[in-house]
Protein backbone atom coordinates (compact mmCIF):
# COMPACT_ATOMS: atom_id res chain seq x y z
CA UNK A 1 0.00 0.00 0.00
CA UNK A 2 1.30 3.46 -0.91
CA UNK A 3 2.47 5.48 2.10
CA UNK A 4 2.07 8.86 0.40
CA UNK A 5 -0.88 10.92 1.53
CA UNK A 6 -3.23 12.71 -0.84
CA UNK A 7 -1.61 16.06 -0.04
CA UNK A 8 1.83 14.67 -0.95
CA UNK A 9 0.59 13.24 -4.24
CA UNK A 10 -1.30 16.32 -5.32
CA UNK A 11 1.72 18.46 -6.36
CA UNK A 12 2.92 15.63 -8.61
CA UNK A 13 -0.42 15.44 -10.37
CA UNK A 14 -0.60 19.15 -11.12
CA UNK A 15 1.10 20.05 -14.39
CA UNK A 16 1.83 23.59 -15.40
CA UNK A 17 0.32 24.25 -18.84
CA UNK A 18 2.81 25.08 -21.57
CA UNK A 19 3.04 28.71 -22.63
CA UNK A 20 3.96 28.74 -26.36
CA UNK A 21 5.07 32.37 -26.09
CA UNK A 22 7.87 31.27 -23.76
CA UNK A 23 9.56 29.40 -26.63
CA UNK A 24 11.79 31.91 -28.41
CA UNK A 25 13.44 29.91 -31.20
CA UNK A 26 12.45 27.29 -33.75
CA UNK A 27 12.88 23.71 -32.54
CA UNK A 28 14.56 22.71 -35.82
CA UNK A 29 16.95 25.49 -36.84
CA UNK A 30 17.44 27.03 -33.37
CA UNK A 31 17.69 30.47 -34.98
CA UNK A 32 14.44 31.97 -36.27
CA UNK A 33 11.46 32.79 -34.04
CA UNK A 34 8.69 30.16 -34.20
CA UNK A 35 5.35 30.85 -35.87
CA UNK A 36 3.77 27.38 -35.80
CA UNK A 37 2.87 25.27 -32.77
CA UNK A 38 1.91 21.78 -33.87
CA UNK A 39 1.60 20.15 -30.44
CA UNK A 40 3.11 20.70 -27.02
CA UNK A 41 6.59 22.17 -27.37
CA UNK A 42 6.86 21.39 -31.12
CA UNK A 43 7.20 24.92 -32.48
CA UNK A 44 8.73 25.74 -35.85
CA UNK A 45 9.50 28.72 -38.02
CA UNK A 46 7.76 29.04 -41.38
CA UNK A 47 10.73 27.83 -43.43
CA UNK A 48 11.37 24.72 -41.32
CA UNK A 49 7.68 23.86 -41.19
CA UNK A 50 7.19 24.02 -44.98
CA UNK A 51 10.39 22.04 -45.51
CA UNK A 52 9.12 19.35 -43.14
CA UNK A 53 5.80 19.04 -45.01
CA UNK A 54 7.63 18.69 -48.33
CA UNK A 55 9.93 16.07 -46.81
CA UNK A 56 7.02 13.98 -45.50
CA UNK A 57 5.36 14.06 -48.92
CA UNK A 58 8.52 13.16 -50.83
CA UNK A 59 9.55 10.52 -48.29
CA UNK A 60 6.18 8.78 -48.53
CA UNK A 61 6.52 8.48 -52.30
CA UNK A 62 10.20 7.56 -52.11
CA UNK A 63 10.07 4.76 -49.57
CA UNK A 64 7.27 2.98 -51.41
CA UNK A 65 8.91 3.47 -54.85
CA UNK A 66 5.48 4.23 -56.19
CA UNK A 67 6.16 6.14 -59.41
CA UNK A 68 8.31 5.77 -62.51
CA UNK A 69 9.68 8.54 -64.76
CA UNK A 70 7.23 9.61 -67.46
CA UNK A 71 4.29 7.80 -65.88
CA UNK A 72 0.91 9.58 -65.85
CA UNK A 73 -0.98 9.79 -62.58
CA UNK A 74 -4.55 10.97 -62.01
CA UNK A 75 -4.94 13.51 -59.19
CA UNK A 76 -8.37 13.28 -57.56
CA UNK A 77 -9.25 16.93 -56.89
CA UNK A 78 -12.29 17.73 -54.74
CA UNK A 79 -11.62 21.43 -54.20
CA UNK A 80 -10.81 21.05 -50.51
CA UNK A 81 -7.66 22.15 -48.74
CA UNK A 82 -5.97 18.72 -48.80
CA UNK A 83 -6.31 18.16 -52.55
CA UNK A 84 -5.28 21.77 -53.25
CA UNK A 85 -2.17 21.32 -51.09
CA UNK A 86 -1.43 18.09 -52.97
CA UNK A 87 -1.49 19.94 -56.30
CA UNK A 88 0.87 22.61 -54.93
CA UNK A 89 3.27 19.98 -53.57
CA UNK A 90 3.32 18.28 -56.96
CA UNK A 91 3.89 21.57 -58.78
CA UNK A 92 6.75 22.45 -56.43
CA UNK A 93 8.30 19.01 -56.86
CA UNK A 94 8.11 19.13 -60.65
CA UNK A 95 9.60 22.65 -60.84
CA UNK A 96 12.28 21.93 -58.23
CA UNK A 97 15.95 21.88 -59.17
CA UNK A 98 16.72 19.21 -56.57
CA UNK A 99 15.36 15.69 -57.11
CA UNK A 100 12.68 16.78 -59.54
CA UNK A 101 9.51 14.67 -59.78
CA UNK A 102 9.51 13.04 -63.21
CA UNK A 103 5.94 11.75 -63.52
CA UNK A 104 3.05 13.60 -65.18
CA UNK A 105 0.06 14.64 -63.04
CA UNK A 106 -3.39 14.92 -64.63
CA UNK A 107 -6.21 16.47 -62.59
CA UNK A 108 -9.67 14.90 -62.39
CA UNK A 109 -12.53 16.68 -60.62
CA UNK A 110 -15.75 14.82 -59.81
CA UNK A 111 -18.80 17.00 -59.25
CA UNK A 112 -21.14 15.78 -56.51
CA UNK A 113 -24.01 18.23 -56.94
CA UNK A 114 -26.39 15.35 -57.66
CA UNK A 115 -26.27 14.34 -53.99
CA UNK A 116 -28.15 17.54 -53.08
CA UNK A 117 -30.02 17.77 -56.41
CA UNK A 118 -28.54 21.19 -57.16
CA UNK A 119 -29.68 23.27 -60.11
CA UNK A 120 -27.60 22.59 -63.27
CA UNK A 121 -26.61 26.26 -63.56
CA UNK A 122 -25.35 26.27 -59.97
CA UNK A 123 -23.37 23.10 -60.60
CA UNK A 124 -21.75 24.58 -63.72
CA UNK A 125 -20.76 27.70 -61.79
CA UNK A 126 -19.24 25.65 -58.97
CA UNK A 127 -17.29 23.48 -61.40
CA UNK A 128 -16.03 26.40 -63.48
CA UNK A 129 -14.88 28.28 -60.36
CA UNK A 130 -12.67 25.36 -59.29
CA UNK A 131 -11.34 24.54 -62.73
CA UNK A 132 -10.51 28.17 -63.52
CA UNK A 133 -8.41 28.31 -60.36
CA UNK A 134 -6.53 25.13 -61.30
CA UNK A 135 -5.94 26.29 -64.88
CA UNK A 136 -4.60 29.64 -63.63
CA UNK A 137 -2.25 28.34 -60.93
CA UNK A 138 -1.17 24.80 -61.93
CA UNK A 139 0.37 23.57 -65.22
CA UNK A 140 -1.67 20.37 -65.39
CA UNK A 141 -4.31 19.06 -67.74
CA UNK A 142 -7.75 19.22 -66.13
CA UNK A 143 -10.70 16.87 -66.62
CA UNK A 144 -14.13 16.83 -65.04
CA UNK A 145 -16.75 14.15 -64.48
CA UNK A 146 -19.95 13.81 -62.46
CA UNK A 147 -21.04 11.35 -59.84
CA UNK A 148 -24.11 10.23 -61.79
CA UNK A 149 -22.37 10.02 -65.22
CA UNK A 150 -19.03 8.43 -64.43
CA UNK A 151 -18.38 7.30 -68.01
CA UNK A 152 -18.46 10.85 -69.35
CA UNK A 153 -15.13 12.66 -68.83
CA UNK A 154 -14.63 16.13 -70.33
CA UNK A 155 -11.36 18.03 -70.68
CA UNK A 156 -11.34 21.67 -69.56
CA UNK A 157 -9.24 23.93 -71.78
CA UNK A 158 -9.27 26.95 -69.44
CA UNK A 159 -11.19 29.20 -71.82
CA UNK A 160 -14.40 29.18 -69.79
CA UNK A 161 -16.16 26.72 -72.11
CA UNK A 162 -17.38 23.53 -70.43
CA UNK A 163 -18.99 20.87 -72.58
CA UNK A 164 -20.86 19.21 -69.75
CA UNK A 165 -24.50 18.21 -69.74
CA UNK A 166 -26.55 16.83 -66.88
CA UNK A 167 -29.16 14.16 -67.51
CA UNK A 168 -32.12 14.78 -65.22
CA UNK A 169 -33.03 11.09 -65.24
CA UNK A 170 -29.57 10.00 -64.04
CA UNK A 171 -29.49 12.77 -61.43
CA UNK A 172 -32.88 11.83 -60.03
CA UNK A 173 -31.99 8.14 -60.01
CA UNK A 174 -28.85 8.74 -57.93
CA UNK A 175 -30.60 11.19 -55.61
CA UNK A 176 -33.49 8.78 -54.95
CA UNK A 177 -31.09 5.88 -54.42
CA UNK A 178 -29.34 7.84 -51.67
CA UNK A 179 -32.56 9.08 -50.11
CA UNK A 180 -34.01 5.55 -50.00
CA UNK A 181 -31.19 4.46 -47.70
CA UNK A 182 -32.48 4.89 -44.17
CA UNK A 183 -29.27 4.74 -42.14
CA UNK A 184 -27.01 7.80 -42.34
CA UNK A 185 -23.88 5.67 -41.93
CA UNK A 186 -24.96 3.52 -44.88
CA UNK A 187 -25.59 6.67 -46.94
CA UNK A 188 -22.06 7.92 -46.34
CA UNK A 189 -20.53 4.56 -47.22
CA UNK A 190 -22.64 4.32 -50.39
CA UNK A 191 -21.54 7.80 -51.51
CA UNK A 192 -17.90 6.93 -50.80
CA UNK A 193 -18.19 3.79 -52.93
CA UNK A 194 -19.86 5.65 -55.82
CA UNK A 195 -17.21 8.38 -55.63
CA UNK A 196 -14.42 5.80 -55.71
CA UNK A 197 -15.89 4.05 -58.75
CA UNK A 198 -16.31 7.38 -60.56
CA UNK A 199 -12.67 8.30 -59.96
CA UNK A 200 -11.50 4.87 -61.10
CA UNK A 201 -13.54 5.06 -64.30
CA UNK A 202 -12.34 8.61 -64.93
CA UNK A 203 -8.71 7.57 -64.51
CA UNK A 204 -9.25 4.73 -66.96
CA UNK A 205 -10.73 7.14 -69.51
CA UNK A 206 -7.69 9.44 -69.36
CA UNK A 207 -5.26 6.48 -69.49
CA UNK A 208 -3.87 6.67 -65.95
CA UNK A 209 -2.99 3.46 -64.13
CA UNK A 210 -2.45 5.22 -60.79
CA UNK A 211 -4.43 7.72 -58.73
CA UNK A 212 -3.32 10.17 -56.04
CA UNK A 213 -5.88 11.12 -53.39
CA UNK A 214 -5.67 13.83 -50.74
CA UNK A 215 -6.40 11.57 -47.75
CA UNK A 216 -4.29 12.76 -44.80
CA UNK A 217 -3.25 11.22 -41.47
CA UNK A 218 -6.24 12.68 -39.61
CA UNK A 219 -8.79 11.33 -42.10
CA UNK A 220 -7.10 7.93 -42.21
CA UNK A 221 -7.23 7.70 -38.40
CA UNK A 222 -10.96 8.46 -38.49
CA UNK A 223 -11.49 5.99 -41.35
CA UNK A 224 -9.66 3.28 -39.40
CA UNK A 225 -11.87 3.43 -36.32
CA UNK A 226 -14.97 3.91 -38.46
CA UNK A 227 -14.07 0.85 -40.52
CA UNK A 228 -13.58 -1.23 -37.38
CA UNK A 229 -16.97 -0.08 -36.09
CA UNK A 230 -18.61 -0.96 -39.40
CA UNK A 231 -17.00 -4.40 -39.47
CA UNK A 232 -14.95 -4.00 -42.65
CA UNK A 233 -12.53 -6.69 -41.53
CA UNK A 234 -9.87 -7.88 -43.95
CA UNK A 235 -10.47 -5.11 -46.49
CA UNK A 236 -9.72 -2.34 -43.99
CA UNK A 237 -5.98 -2.40 -44.74
CA UNK A 238 -6.72 -1.41 -48.34
CA UNK A 239 -8.73 1.62 -47.21
CA UNK A 240 -6.17 3.07 -44.80
CA UNK A 241 -2.84 1.95 -46.25
CA UNK A 242 -0.64 3.71 -48.78
CA UNK A 243 -1.63 1.25 -51.52
CA UNK A 244 -5.18 0.41 -52.51
CA UNK A 245 -5.03 -2.48 -54.98
CA UNK A 246 -8.61 -3.66 -54.83
CA UNK A 247 -8.99 -2.76 -58.51
CA UNK A 248 -6.91 -5.04 -60.72
CA UNK A 249 -6.16 -2.39 -63.36
CA UNK A 250 -5.78 0.85 -61.37
CA UNK A 251 -3.95 1.46 -58.08
CA UNK A 252 -4.95 4.21 -55.64
CA UNK A 253 -2.10 5.88 -53.71
CA UNK A 254 -2.24 8.15 -50.66
CA UNK A 255 0.91 10.34 -50.70
CA UNK A 256 -0.36 12.65 -47.92
CA UNK A 257 -1.07 9.88 -45.41
CA UNK A 258 1.83 10.96 -43.16
CA UNK A 259 0.72 14.61 -43.00
CA UNK A 260 -1.98 15.57 -40.43
CA UNK A 261 -4.89 17.80 -41.44
CA UNK A 262 -3.63 20.64 -39.22
CA UNK A 263 -0.31 20.77 -41.06
CA UNK A 264 -2.04 20.77 -44.44
CA UNK A 265 -4.30 23.62 -43.32
CA UNK A 266 -1.27 25.65 -42.23
CA UNK A 267 0.47 24.80 -45.51
CA UNK A 268 -2.43 26.25 -47.52
CA UNK A 269 -2.44 29.38 -45.35
CA UNK A 270 1.30 30.03 -45.73
CA UNK A 271 1.15 29.56 -49.51
CA UNK A 272 -2.15 31.45 -49.78
CA UNK A 273 -3.86 28.62 -51.60
CA UNK A 274 -7.57 28.89 -52.25
CA UNK A 275 -9.84 25.96 -51.44
CA UNK A 276 -13.46 25.33 -52.36
CA UNK A 277 -14.79 23.09 -49.63
CA UNK A 278 -18.32 21.85 -50.32
CA UNK A 279 -20.75 20.52 -47.71
CA UNK A 280 -21.39 16.81 -47.32
CA UNK A 281 -24.48 15.08 -46.00
CA UNK A 282 -22.90 15.15 -42.52
CA UNK A 283 -21.93 18.84 -42.51
CA UNK A 284 -23.49 20.68 -39.58
CA UNK A 285 -25.04 17.51 -38.15
CA UNK A 286 -24.76 16.37 -34.55
CA UNK A 287 -22.37 13.65 -33.43
CA UNK A 288 -25.00 10.91 -33.47
CA UNK A 289 -25.81 11.52 -37.15
CA UNK A 290 -23.59 8.62 -38.23
CA UNK A 291 -20.84 6.34 -37.00
CA UNK A 292 -18.25 8.29 -38.99
CA UNK A 293 -19.43 11.62 -37.57
CA UNK A 294 -19.39 10.25 -34.03
CA UNK A 295 -15.89 8.81 -34.50
CA UNK A 296 -14.61 12.09 -35.94
CA UNK A 297 -15.97 14.20 -33.08
CA UNK A 298 -14.63 11.70 -30.54
CA UNK A 299 -11.09 11.63 -31.94
CA UNK A 300 -10.84 15.36 -32.58
CA UNK A 301 -12.18 16.11 -29.10
CA UNK A 302 -9.75 13.65 -27.51
CA UNK A 303 -6.90 15.16 -29.53
CA UNK A 304 -7.40 18.52 -27.78
CA UNK A 305 -6.55 17.03 -24.39
CA UNK A 306 -4.18 14.28 -25.54
CA UNK A 307 -2.09 15.47 -28.52
CA UNK A 308 -0.81 11.97 -29.31
CA UNK A 309 -4.29 10.52 -29.93
CA UNK A 310 -4.43 10.73 -33.72
CA UNK A 311 -0.80 9.73 -34.20
CA UNK A 312 -1.32 6.63 -32.03
CA UNK A 313 -4.38 5.55 -34.02
CA UNK A 314 -2.59 6.32 -37.27
CA UNK A 315 0.42 4.17 -36.33
CA UNK A 316 -1.99 1.31 -35.75
CA UNK A 317 -3.08 1.56 -39.38
CA UNK A 318 0.54 1.06 -40.46
CA UNK A 319 0.53 -2.36 -38.82
CA UNK A 320 -2.37 -3.64 -40.91
CA UNK A 321 -1.24 -5.90 -43.72
CA UNK A 322 -3.28 -6.38 -46.87
CA UNK A 323 -3.18 -9.55 -48.93
CA UNK A 324 -0.49 -9.17 -51.56
CA UNK A 325 -2.31 -11.30 -54.10
CA UNK A 326 -4.08 -9.45 -56.86
CA UNK A 327 -7.52 -10.41 -58.05
CA UNK A 328 -7.21 -13.87 -59.60
CA UNK A 329 -9.70 -15.91 -61.53
CA UNK A 330 -12.23 -17.50 -59.23
CA UNK A 331 -12.05 -14.88 -56.48
CA UNK A 332 -15.28 -13.04 -55.83
CA UNK A 333 -15.34 -9.35 -54.95
CA UNK A 334 -17.93 -6.90 -53.66
CA UNK A 335 -19.67 -4.92 -56.40
CA UNK A 336 -19.55 -1.74 -54.30
CA UNK A 337 -16.13 -1.60 -52.64
CA UNK A 338 -14.24 -4.17 -54.80
CA UNK A 339 -13.08 -5.90 -51.62
CA UNK A 340 -12.60 -9.66 -51.60
CA UNK A 341 -15.66 -11.41 -50.21
CA UNK A 342 -15.06 -13.06 -46.85
CA UNK A 343 -18.58 -14.32 -46.24
CA UNK A 344 -17.84 -18.01 -46.91
CA UNK A 345 -15.29 -19.43 -44.49
CA UNK A 346 -14.99 -22.74 -42.69
CA UNK A 347 -13.48 -21.50 -39.43
CA UNK A 348 -15.52 -19.81 -36.73
CA UNK A 349 -15.47 -16.02 -36.95
CA UNK A 350 -17.43 -12.89 -36.07
CA UNK A 351 -19.68 -13.30 -39.11
CA UNK A 352 -20.89 -16.68 -37.93
CA UNK A 353 -21.47 -15.24 -34.46
CA UNK A 354 -23.64 -12.53 -36.00
CA UNK A 355 -25.58 -15.10 -38.04
CA UNK A 356 -26.10 -17.27 -34.95
CA UNK A 357 -27.39 -14.28 -33.00
CA UNK A 358 -29.82 -13.49 -35.83
CA UNK A 359 -31.08 -17.08 -35.91
CA UNK A 360 -31.64 -17.20 -32.16
CA UNK A 361 -33.43 -13.84 -32.18
CA UNK A 362 -35.71 -14.72 -35.09
CA UNK A 363 -36.55 -18.33 -34.28
CA UNK A 364 -36.44 -18.21 -30.50
CA UNK A 365 -38.23 -21.18 -28.93
CA UNK A 366 -38.62 -22.82 -32.34
CA UNK A 367 -35.01 -23.95 -32.13
CA UNK A 368 -34.38 -27.52 -31.12
CA UNK A 369 -32.73 -27.86 -27.70
CA UNK A 370 -30.08 -30.07 -29.29
CA UNK A 371 -29.01 -27.13 -31.47
CA UNK A 372 -28.38 -25.03 -28.37
CA UNK A 373 -26.14 -27.66 -26.80
CA UNK A 374 -22.59 -26.28 -26.64
CA UNK A 375 -21.14 -29.72 -27.44
CA UNK A 376 -22.80 -29.73 -30.89
CA UNK A 377 -21.92 -26.16 -31.94
CA UNK A 378 -18.75 -27.31 -33.73
CA UNK A 379 -20.84 -29.42 -36.10
CA UNK A 380 -23.78 -27.03 -36.45
CA UNK A 381 -24.79 -25.99 -39.99
CA UNK A 382 -26.01 -22.39 -39.70
CA UNK A 383 -27.34 -22.35 -43.26
CA UNK A 384 -29.86 -25.07 -42.52
CA UNK A 385 -31.27 -23.09 -39.56
CA UNK A 386 -32.00 -19.90 -41.50
CA UNK A 387 -35.64 -19.08 -42.07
Amino acid sequence: MCSLTESELEPELVRTPLDPSAIKVCKKCKEKPPCVNLRGSDTYCKTCFLTAVHHKFRATLGKHKAMRPGESVCIAYSGGGASTALLHLLKTGIESDHKKLLFKPVVLHVDEGAIFKLDPKQRIENIREKLDYIAAHFPFKVYVSTLEQSQRVVEYKGDGELDLEFEAERTNELYESIENIKESSAKEEFINCIRRHTILEGAEKINCAKIFTGENATKISIDLLTGVSLGKGGNLAQEVGFWDKRNAAITVLRPLRDVPAKELALYTVFHRLESFGEPTIGTGKESLFSIRKLTEDFLVGLQNDFPATLSTVFKTSDKLQAHQERMVEGNQSCVLCDGTLDTEVDQHNALQATQWSTIVSSRGKALDTDDLNSASLDFLDLTSLKL
